[in-house]
């Protein structure tokens, strides 16, 4: 994959002070919606109350940590399959990693590995279509809304399958589009995808992986507001 350079990618440089900035604005939000009839909890950051809307979802983001639905989907996910014994064992990889996620993995996991084809706030940058590790480095590969960009995304779903060692998983959403993936034959000037996922991309993930299990909003309870608008929040997990 070549280097897309675009106007308006956030390269990771200002995360750090993004991240910062955003921690002081729950309280004021919450203050000016405090009679909202519409409050949920961040299983993330214990936020409790109004969330803020996020284009045309509303109540999708937390004010407090700044995570939207399928990042909080996620992390419950990850509670939910790993107690706090099993993750201290767990090596992961974490492909474009999310703020919240990637101060978890940190805090819970045996090893961290965090990549990014463009970021530079990552410990190595690369093309997942040829990831520079030796089969069965870790147990855990995360990457969220990643696979709609490799132009060979059954190759990058090889090689995930490759770093992973036995009875590994891969976790790997991405924004389902259409009732069928539609594989383009450029990039989307606009979006940059290179395949707008169907409800039928997870069937991809079949070929290498012995099982796929797909979470969902009605995964867990109705107070974290998983849901999201227009689209289906849905994560699958894929097991070695």
């Amino acid at each position: 994959m070549k280097n897309i350079q675009s106007p308006r990618y956030n390269n990771g440089r200002y995360k750090k002070i993004e991240y910062f900035l955003k921690g002081f604005r729950a309280p004021f939000f919450k203050l000016l919606h405090l009679n909202s009839n519409h409050k949920f909890n961040c299983p993330i950051c214990n936020y409790h109350g109004a969330f803020m809307r996020k284009n045309n979802r509303p109540h999708a983001k937390c004010p407090k940590c700044g995570e939207l639905e399928r990042v909080r989907l996620a992390y419950l996910t990850l509670l939910s399959i790993y107690s706090k014994q099993k993750a201290s064992q767990v090596e992961v990889l974490h492909i474009s990693p999310e703020n919240s996620l990637r101060k978890y993995f940190i805090k819970n996991y045996k090893s961290y590995t965090s990549a990014d084809l463009h970021r530079q706030d990552v410990d190595y940058q690369f093309d997942i279509q040829d990831i520079p590790f030796p089969n069965e480095s870790f147990d855990l590969v995360f990457a969220s809304h990643v696979l709609e960009y490799p132009e060979n995304d059954k190759k990058a779903i090889g090689e995930i399958r490759r770093v992973l060692r036995k009875n590994g998983i891969a976790m790997l959403p991405v924004p389902i589009i259409h009732k069928k993936t539609k594989d383009l034959q450029k990039r989307d000037p606009i979006n940059r995808m290179m395949h707008e996922p169907g409800l039928d991309f997870f069937e991809r993930y079949k070929e290498h992986f012995e099982s796929v299990d797909i979470y969902d909003s009605k995964s867990f309870d109705d107070s974290f507001n998983l849901k999201e608008y227009e689209t289906h929040n849905l994560l699958p997990v894929c097991k070695t």
